[in-house]
């Protein structure tokens, strides 16, 4: 008898983790959330160059480019938006002076798709002149 209660017992144990395990303990279901995206870096990640000139890079179509932040060293910079016949749209940005100073130049992005979710991109640009 008290083999059967023991056997029991573990057919109930297994029965209710199986079930957790498949219901995936809370995670949240449904579909996710579109973050926009960033392609197409002109000077790419961790590039070499002797002065930053210019940057530019396509951002997916279902970026809201009211919520672009684009920044250089920590700065908000002001760039130059050009949609693209793919609906992607192009985001450039000259610098007033180029950059020419040795060392790393951060350049981050940030934006929310149309349906609010959030990307944020970091770039590394090596200047060595």
């Amino acid at each position: 008898m008290k083999t059967i209660r023991c056997w029991s017992l573990a057919l109930l144990l297994g029965g209710i983790s199986s079930a957790l395990l498949a219901y995936g303990g809370g995670g949240g279901g449904g579909d996710s959330c579109p973050e926009p995206q960033f392609f197409r870096a002109t000077p790419a990640n961790d590039a070499v160059v002797t002065a930053l000139t210019e940057f530019s890079i396509s951002a997916s179509e279902n970026t809201d480019l009211a919520s672009l932040d684009l920044r250089v060293n920590g700065d908000k910079v002001q760039p130059t938006i050009t949609p693209q016949r793919s609906g992607d749209t192009r985001i450039e940005f000259r610098p007033a002076s180029p950059i020419a100073t040795a060392g790393r130049v951060r350049i981050t992005l940030r934006a929310r798709s149309r349906e609010g979710c959030e990307a944020f991109l970091p770039i590394y640009v090596n200047i060595r002149p």
